[in-house]
């Protein structure tokens, strides 16, 4: 059995879950602002995906992983070929969400160079703005640069709650970072939901009420969460999550 790759098929859809890197353990409380800190401060494990989807005969990807070459090679193991992808869903620009759309480690050219790419509008503009690059460290200004540039002429602009593509929804879910979404995919059956980071772990959905380290926007995040949980339930969706333990799947007990 393949531990990097864990295929699914659900309402006429298909794909995989792609592990990018090795699962992560962290004590709860590193993720955790000091008022959440918790006294028996158990060890959690985070995982590292993306998602393809062949989705009403498109292939689909729901961010890209860090590392492009690595990532077409999973793909290649599918038999999809980086000419095939058709549209990557951002959920946000995090690096181990993006860095995979360029080869030889976020330096190179479009690893899927016949693609477009949904990403928020608002985010896109902000990736415009000079400002927006002068507290990245060097190789991460020069990677949001060098993708913006080739993507420019190939993006989607998604504003509020909207159509992407055929069957395919942009989410907001902001907090997490500026402009973070997830992606809804209709089926024969119920949806297939891509929450990219709206939570990292389960117990962020058992205590709605936790904030994490590092969010950009904590309040915005939880309320995100909430919506997000709520979602799942109300419409029994396939959900996935990129740092859920392997393979991602978020429960819908």
């Amino acid at each position: 059995m393949n531990e990097r790759l864990y295929r699914f098929e659900h309402g006429g859809a298909s794909g995989a879950i792609l592990r990018i890197l090795p699962d992560e353990t962290r004590a709860l409380n590193d993720l955790l602002p000091e008022a959440f800190h918790q006294a028996d401060n158990p060890r959690i494990t985070l995982s590292y995906t993306c998602c393809y989807l062949q989705h009403q005969g498109q292939h689909i990807l729901v961010d890209a992983g860090i590392d492009g070459d690595e990532v077409t090679a999973l793909l290649g193991d599918l038999g999809v070929s980086p000419e095939e992808i058709e549209l990557v869903c951002i959920t946000h620009v995090d690096r181990d969400h993006v860095g995979g759309l360029l080869l030889q480690i976020g330096d190179g050219e479009l690893a899927y160079p016949n693609a477009r790419y949904a990403i928020d509008s608002d985010l896109w503009t902000e990736l415009h703005k000079p400002e927006t690059y002068d507290a990245l460290p060097k190789h991460l200004r020069r990677l949001f640069q060098r993708l913006k540039e080739l993507i420019e002429d190939r993006v989607i602009l998604c504003q509020g709650e909207s159509e992407v593509a055929r069957g395919i929804t942009f989410v907001p879910c902001p907090g997490h970072r500026p402009g973070h979404a997830a992606y809804a995919f209709a089926t024969v059956e119920t949806p297939i939901l891509h929450i990219g980071d709206v939570a990292l772990h389960p117990v962020w959905f058992e205590h709605l009420d936790w904030s994490v380290n590092g969010d950009s926007l904590p309040e915005q995040a939880m309320e995100s969460r909430r919506l997000i949980l709520d979602r799942i339930r109300t419409t029994h969706a396939l959900a996935f999550g990129t740092h859920l333990p392997w393979p991602g799947i978020v429960s819908r007990t």
